[in-house]
Protein backbone atom coordinates (compact mmCIF):
# COMPACT_ATOMS: atom_id res chain seq x y z
CA UNK A 1 0.00 0.00 0.00
CA UNK A 2 1.54 3.62 -1.16
CA UNK A 3 2.50 5.80 1.55
CA UNK A 4 1.04 8.31 -0.19
CA UNK A 5 -2.45 9.86 -0.75
CA UNK A 6 -3.93 12.04 -3.97
CA UNK A 7 -5.96 14.45 -3.30
CA UNK A 8 -7.81 16.31 -6.63
CA UNK A 9 -7.73 19.92 -6.56
CA UNK A 10 -11.39 19.67 -6.86
CA UNK A 11 -11.67 19.24 -3.11
CA UNK A 12 -10.99 23.01 -2.60
CA UNK A 13 -13.74 23.93 -5.07
CA UNK A 14 -16.45 21.38 -4.61
CA UNK A 15 -19.56 23.38 -4.13
CA UNK A 16 -19.93 21.52 -0.92
CA UNK A 17 -16.77 21.60 0.52
CA UNK A 18 -17.17 25.87 0.02
CA UNK A 19 -20.75 26.08 0.99
CA UNK A 20 -20.93 23.76 4.00
CA UNK A 21 -17.71 23.13 5.64
CA UNK A 22 -16.03 25.64 8.27
CA UNK A 23 -12.44 25.64 8.58
CA UNK A 24 -12.55 23.08 11.09
CA UNK A 25 -14.58 20.72 8.91
CA UNK A 26 -12.49 20.89 5.97
CA UNK A 27 -9.38 20.39 7.93
CA UNK A 28 -10.35 17.43 9.38
CA UNK A 29 -11.82 15.55 6.56
CA UNK A 30 -8.21 16.63 4.98
CA UNK A 31 -7.23 14.66 7.52
CA UNK A 32 -9.41 11.47 7.49
CA UNK A 33 -8.38 11.38 3.57
CA UNK A 34 -5.12 11.59 4.49
CA UNK A 35 -3.92 10.22 7.83
CA UNK A 36 -1.51 7.02 7.91
CA UNK A 37 -3.75 5.23 9.58
CA UNK A 38 -5.98 4.60 6.17
CA UNK A 39 -5.92 1.82 4.04
CA UNK A 40 -7.31 0.51 0.75
CA UNK A 41 -10.73 -0.16 1.30
CA UNK A 42 -11.04 3.29 3.32
CA UNK A 43 -12.21 1.73 6.20
CA UNK A 44 -9.63 1.86 9.20
CA UNK A 45 -9.22 1.89 12.94
CA UNK A 46 -8.54 5.23 14.73
CA UNK A 47 -9.58 6.92 18.32
CA UNK A 48 -10.93 9.98 18.92
CA UNK A 49 -7.77 10.38 21.19
CA UNK A 50 -5.58 9.65 18.16
CA UNK A 51 -7.69 11.61 15.87
CA UNK A 52 -6.85 14.37 18.96
CA UNK A 53 -3.48 14.09 18.86
CA UNK A 54 -3.02 14.15 15.34
CA UNK A 55 -4.64 17.40 14.33
CA UNK A 56 -4.16 19.17 17.19
CA UNK A 57 -7.82 19.43 18.50
CA UNK A 58 -8.99 18.33 21.68
CA UNK A 59 -10.90 15.07 22.16
CA UNK A 60 -14.09 17.21 22.81
CA UNK A 61 -13.15 19.04 19.41
CA UNK A 62 -12.36 16.24 17.30
CA UNK A 63 -15.33 14.13 18.20
CA UNK A 64 -17.94 16.76 18.10
CA UNK A 65 -16.51 17.85 14.21
CA UNK A 66 -16.25 14.10 13.64
CA UNK A 67 -20.25 14.13 14.68
CA UNK A 68 -20.80 16.94 12.23
CA UNK A 69 -19.01 15.18 9.30
CA UNK A 70 -20.88 12.45 9.54
CA UNK A 71 -24.48 13.79 10.09
CA UNK A 72 -24.58 17.05 8.34
CA UNK A 73 -22.24 16.43 5.74
CA UNK A 74 -22.43 12.05 5.88
CA UNK A 75 -18.94 12.40 3.82
CA UNK A 76 -18.25 9.39 6.76
CA UNK A 77 -19.46 7.26 9.54
CA UNK A 78 -17.81 6.85 12.86
CA UNK A 79 -18.13 2.93 14.92
CA UNK A 80 -17.56 4.19 18.73
CA UNK A 81 -17.79 0.21 19.81
CA UNK A 82 -14.88 -1.39 17.40
CA UNK A 83 -13.13 2.62 16.45
CA UNK A 84 -13.58 2.64 12.80
CA UNK A 85 -14.14 5.13 10.64
CA UNK A 86 -15.83 4.87 6.91
CA UNK A 87 -15.14 7.14 4.04
CA UNK A 88 -18.29 6.79 2.13
CA UNK A 89 -16.87 7.79 -1.20
CA UNK A 90 -13.45 6.58 -1.01
CA UNK A 91 -14.35 3.77 -3.52
CA UNK A 92 -15.13 6.03 -6.15
CA UNK A 93 -11.47 8.13 -6.36
CA UNK A 94 -9.75 5.18 -4.89
CA UNK A 95 -10.73 1.98 -6.67
CA UNK A 96 -10.56 0.72 -10.02
CA UNK A 97 -11.99 -2.40 -12.00
CA UNK A 98 -8.64 -3.55 -12.24
CA UNK A 99 -8.24 -7.68 -11.46
CA UNK A 100 -5.08 -7.07 -9.84
CA UNK A 101 -7.64 -5.21 -7.05
CA UNK A 102 -9.56 -7.70 -6.25
CA UNK A 103 -7.22 -10.07 -3.88
CA UNK A 104 -5.79 -7.31 -2.03
CA UNK A 105 -8.98 -5.57 -1.33
CA UNK A 106 -11.33 -8.21 -0.87
CA UNK A 107 -8.95 -9.31 2.26
CA UNK A 108 -8.94 -5.80 3.56
CA UNK A 109 -12.71 -5.45 3.68
CA UNK A 110 -13.32 -8.77 5.33
CA UNK A 111 -10.84 -7.49 8.11
CA UNK A 112 -13.41 -4.75 8.94
CA UNK A 113 -15.09 -5.64 12.06
CA UNK A 114 -17.90 -3.44 12.02
CA UNK A 115 -21.16 -5.41 9.73
CA UNK A 116 -22.68 -2.29 9.24
CA UNK A 117 -19.37 -1.16 7.56
CA UNK A 118 -18.28 -4.55 6.26
CA UNK A 119 -21.58 -4.54 4.12
CA UNK A 120 -21.64 -1.42 2.45
CA UNK A 121 -17.75 -2.11 1.60
CA UNK A 122 -19.11 -5.42 0.41
CA UNK A 123 -21.47 -3.68 -2.02
CA UNK A 124 -19.21 -1.00 -3.24
CA UNK A 125 -16.73 -4.28 -4.19
CA UNK A 126 -19.54 -6.01 -6.04
CA UNK A 127 -20.18 -2.98 -7.87
CA UNK A 128 -16.87 -2.41 -9.62
CA UNK A 129 -17.26 -2.79 -12.95
CA UNK A 130 -15.87 -6.61 -14.27
CA UNK A 131 -15.63 -8.47 -10.91
CA UNK A 132 -16.99 -11.27 -9.63
CA UNK A 133 -19.68 -10.98 -7.28
CA UNK A 134 -18.52 -12.28 -4.10
CA UNK A 135 -20.62 -12.79 -0.57
CA UNK A 136 -18.57 -11.71 2.52
CA UNK A 137 -19.89 -12.36 6.12
CA UNK A 138 -21.48 -9.44 7.88
CA UNK A 139 -20.60 -11.14 10.82
CA UNK A 140 -17.07 -12.70 12.19
CA UNK A 141 -17.62 -16.31 13.37
CA UNK A 142 -17.24 -16.61 16.78
CA UNK A 143 -14.22 -18.27 18.29
CA UNK A 144 -14.21 -21.85 19.23
CA UNK A 145 -13.21 -22.18 22.86
CA UNK A 146 -10.73 -25.21 23.23
CA UNK A 147 -12.61 -28.04 24.74
CA UNK A 148 -11.39 -29.26 28.43
CA UNK A 149 -10.35 -32.55 28.71
CA UNK A 150 -10.76 -34.32 32.25
CA UNK A 151 -8.94 -36.98 33.00
CA UNK A 152 -10.45 -40.06 35.34
CA UNK A 153 -9.00 -40.20 38.99
CA UNK A 154 -9.75 -42.74 41.53
CA UNK A 155 -9.70 -46.38 41.08
CA UNK A 156 -13.29 -46.61 39.88
CA UNK A 157 -12.74 -43.84 37.53
CA UNK A 158 -15.98 -42.14 38.47
CA UNK A 159 -14.15 -38.78 39.75
CA UNK A 160 -12.98 -36.67 36.68
CA UNK A 161 -10.71 -33.72 36.68
CA UNK A 162 -8.31 -31.45 33.80
CA UNK A 163 -4.96 -30.96 34.78
CA UNK A 164 -5.34 -26.97 35.87
CA UNK A 165 -8.57 -28.53 38.32
CA UNK A 166 -6.05 -31.08 39.68
CA UNK A 167 -3.49 -28.57 39.83
CA UNK A 168 -4.93 -26.36 42.02
CA UNK A 169 -6.66 -28.61 44.42
CA UNK A 170 -3.06 -29.71 44.71
CA UNK A 171 -1.94 -26.42 45.48
CA UNK A 172 -5.06 -25.59 48.30
CA UNK A 173 -5.48 -28.66 50.02
CA UNK A 174 -2.52 -30.37 49.27
CA UNK A 175 -1.55 -34.15 48.27
CA UNK A 176 -2.42 -36.07 51.16
CA UNK A 177 -6.14 -34.63 51.76
CA UNK A 178 -6.66 -34.41 47.70
CA UNK A 179 -5.57 -38.18 47.37
CA UNK A 180 -8.31 -39.31 50.27
CA UNK A 181 -10.98 -37.17 49.05
CA UNK A 182 -10.92 -38.41 45.74
CA UNK A 183 -10.68 -42.10 47.14
CA UNK A 184 -13.82 -41.30 48.84
CA UNK A 185 -16.20 -39.65 46.88
CA UNK A 186 -15.05 -41.84 44.20
CA UNK A 187 -15.65 -45.13 46.09
CA UNK A 188 -19.22 -43.61 47.21
CA UNK A 189 -19.77 -42.87 43.44
CA UNK A 190 -19.47 -46.59 43.17
CA UNK A 191 -21.64 -47.77 45.71
CA UNK A 192 -24.84 -45.50 45.28
CA UNK A 193 -24.17 -45.02 41.55
CA UNK A 194 -24.06 -42.06 41.85
CA UNK A 195 -26.88 -41.24 43.11
CA UNK A 196 -26.17 -37.91 44.38
CA UNK A 197 -25.85 -37.31 40.20
CA UNK A 198 -22.28 -35.20 41.28
CA UNK A 199 -21.31 -33.56 37.95
CA UNK A 200 -18.62 -30.81 39.87
CA UNK A 201 -16.03 -32.51 40.64
CA UNK A 202 -13.84 -29.89 41.54
CA UNK A 203 -16.35 -28.37 43.67
CA UNK A 204 -17.67 -32.30 45.38
CA UNK A 205 -13.95 -32.66 46.45
CA UNK A 206 -13.61 -28.80 48.00
CA UNK A 207 -16.95 -29.49 49.82
CA UNK A 208 -15.59 -33.29 50.96
CA UNK A 209 -12.60 -31.30 52.47
CA UNK A 210 -14.52 -28.37 53.61
CA UNK A 211 -17.20 -30.87 55.88
CA UNK A 212 -14.50 -33.59 56.38
CA UNK A 213 -16.04 -36.21 54.36
CA UNK A 214 -15.18 -39.70 55.61
CA UNK A 215 -12.80 -38.54 58.07
CA UNK A 216 -15.32 -40.09 61.17
CA UNK A 217 -17.60 -38.91 63.73
CA UNK A 218 -16.69 -37.87 67.62
CA UNK A 219 -18.20 -40.63 69.62
CA UNK A 220 -21.12 -40.02 71.03
CA UNK A 221 -21.61 -39.39 75.00
CA UNK A 222 -21.99 -42.78 76.79
CA UNK A 223 -25.42 -42.76 78.03
CA UNK A 224 -25.13 -44.78 81.60
CA UNK A 225 -27.25 -47.56 82.51
CA UNK A 226 -30.77 -48.08 84.98
CA UNK A 227 -28.23 -50.29 87.38
CA UNK A 228 -24.98 -47.96 86.77
CA UNK A 229 -27.13 -45.03 87.80
CA UNK A 230 -28.77 -46.43 90.79
CA UNK A 231 -25.46 -47.28 92.11
CA UNK A 232 -24.16 -43.94 91.09
CA UNK A 233 -27.12 -42.48 93.64
CA UNK A 234 -26.07 -45.19 96.21
CA UNK A 235 -22.22 -43.79 96.56
CA UNK A 236 -23.37 -40.45 96.73
CA UNK A 237 -25.76 -40.97 99.33
CA UNK A 238 -23.23 -43.20 100.93
CA UNK A 239 -20.52 -40.40 101.04
CA UNK A 240 -23.23 -38.11 102.26
CA UNK A 241 -24.17 -39.78 105.58
CA UNK A 242 -20.34 -40.31 106.09
CA UNK A 243 -19.56 -36.88 106.00
CA UNK A 244 -23.08 -35.36 108.02
CA UNK A 245 -21.46 -38.32 110.96
CA UNK A 246 -17.86 -37.03 110.70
Amino acid sequence: MANYRNIHMSFWTDAKVVDDFTTEDRYMYLWCLTNPHTNLCGCYEVSIKQMANETGHSPEMAERILKRLEEAHQVLKYDKVTKELLLMNWSRHNWSASEKLNKPLLETIQKVKSDEFRLYLAGCYNDRNGVVQVDIPTAQPPKEKPAVVRHQRGEHGYVTLSDAEFARLQKDIGDQELSRCIAYIDESAKISGNKNKWKDWNMVIRKCNREGWGMGRQPRAQVPSKSEAALGNLQALHKQYAEEGA
